[in-house]
């Protein structure tokens, strides 16, 4: 299987850089997101590793997530693909999730 990152995935990556950039520094900040990666890539041998994610059951494409830190990582499987959707901070409002992976 193939792991790629949507482009909305990609600009939460930057945002949480950006984030631990400023309060814990940059070679904090790239530890953070290289883990999260790393955690995305293990689904290349396990796709079916993660949990349904049940905010998201409703829009019917099957997404799943896997933890790292506090984050979801959240992905869906498209034949021999993986794609991570979104990147998404278990404090934040779970609300808004369906909005960000239509």
């Amino acid at each position: 299987m193939k792991v790629r990152f949507a482009v909305w995935a990609e600009i939460c990556l930057k945002e949480i850089y950006n984030h631990y950039s400023e309060d814990a520094g940059p070679e904090k900040a790239s530890e953070i997101v290289n883990k999260i990666i790393d955690r995305a890539e293990t689904l290349r041998n396990y796709s079916d590793r993660g949990r349904v994610e049940e905010d998201l059951i409703s829009l019917g494409k099957g997404y799943r997530y896997l933890l790292e830190y506090h984050y979801k990582i959240i992905y869906k499987v498209e034949g021999e693909i993986v794609t991570v959707t979104d990147i998404f901070s278990s404090f934040q409002n779970p609300a808004i999730k369906p909005k960000r992976n239509k």
